[in-house]
């Protein structure tokens, strides 16, 4: 067994100075969320936090991610995505307030979804909560049954995951795969732990839900392997449409490569975006190689902006879609 790694976060060092609220906007928020409390180091360090009720067909959705102040995600020499924060020699303390967003914004989910590329930057890389505080109050205070959100692994054919990476040996936490019909085979035929293949699946329609639901909690020692989609090329729409199924009801991407594709979805509802004081250049950003129309693109509503010294932004951001030009 494999334990969760903790730390520090003391709230006096990485207390975030609130700039803007849209207040009208997070007054709505609240009044349509489940939650009637915010946890008391959530209200400390970052004021209040609501989310709404998710759709019916997918969970709420929001990506977590810091960036250069020109938009990157990651040196060209060390593209490891914390290194944008962490190598802020101005402000470590802001570099740990980013880190521990992430963290906040675990604690409100039920599902973290990451991407096989980030198993392969990183060797230790887990998505649970480092804060204890915030993980008891994950409990106490946003009534979650685990201490940590389901940590999900999605890769196109499945040979880009690190089968062996620490992640599939902590016990504290649950592990699902997400992947294509050609990612499931794969992974069947060389994953090592127990597992159990569910699908494939090209829609929804083909899904015995009452089936996955049974299989998963009579065998918790198996690690869920979803085929969504056809050949190589899941579908991330079914995907969605299982963990919602399966209880999940809101979801933190931790993934870049999976946010922007869930921006070109249409599925991904906010994103808690930072900004560390530095400047990368290169060409690591998210959608470099899959950009948007000029006339068809994303909209972002800030909902908010916080500040750390004078080294780190922080913002909520809600996405619009099908935005046209005003007459």
């Amino acid at each position: 067994m494999t334990e969760l790694f903790t730390m520090e976060f003391p709230a006096e060092s990485i207390k975030i100075t609130k700039l803007f609220d849209s207040k009208d906007q997070l007054d709505e928020i609240r009044e349509n969320s489940p939650e009637k409390a915010v946890p008391p180091k959530v209200k400390e360090v970052y004021g209040d936090v609501y989310f709404p009720e998710p759709p019916k067909d997918r969970p709420y959705t929001y990506g977590c991610l810091v960036f250069s102040m020109e938009g990157k995600i990651g040196f060209p020499d060390s593209p490891q995505g914390p290194l944008i924060a962490r190598q802020n020699f101005l402000d470590g303390e802001g570099a740990l307030a980013d880190f521990w967003v992430l963290n906040m914004c675990r604690a409100y989910a039920d599902a973290a979804i990451m991407g096989a590329g980030t198993l392969q930057a990183e060797d230790d890389v887990t998505c649970h909560v480092f804060d204890n505080e915030l993980a008891e109050q994950r409990i106490n205070h946003l009534n979650k049954n685990s201490i940590a959100p389901v940590n999900i692994v999605v890769s196109f054919d499945g040979t880009d995951i690190p089968l062996e990476h620490i992640l599939w040996s902590v016990e504290a936490l649950d592990k699902w795969i997400g992947t294509s019909p050609k990612g499931a085979q794969y992974l069947a035929e060389n994953f090592k732990k127990p597992h159990k293949v569910f699908g494939p699946y090209a829609t929804f329609d083909d899904i015995d839900i009452e089936n996955i639901i049974n299989t998963i909690r009579e065998s918790k020692d198996i690690i869920p392997i979803f085929a969504t989609g056809t050949g190589d090329k899941p579908d991330s729409k079914v995907l969605l449409k299982i963990l919602r199924e399966l209880g999940i009801k809101r979801c933190i991407v931790e993934s870049p490569s999976y946010i922007w594709h869930l921006l070109k979805n249409e599925d991904l509802d906010e994103g808690f975006f930072d900004y560390s004081g530095i400047f990368v250049g290169g060409t690591i950003s998210m959608g470099n190689s899959n950009p948007f129309d000029s006339n068809v693109h994303p909209h972002a509503e800030i909902l908010s902006v916080g500040i750390h010294r004078n080294n780190f932004l922080y913002t909520r951001q809600r996405f619009k879609y099908n935005v046209t030009k005003a007459e």
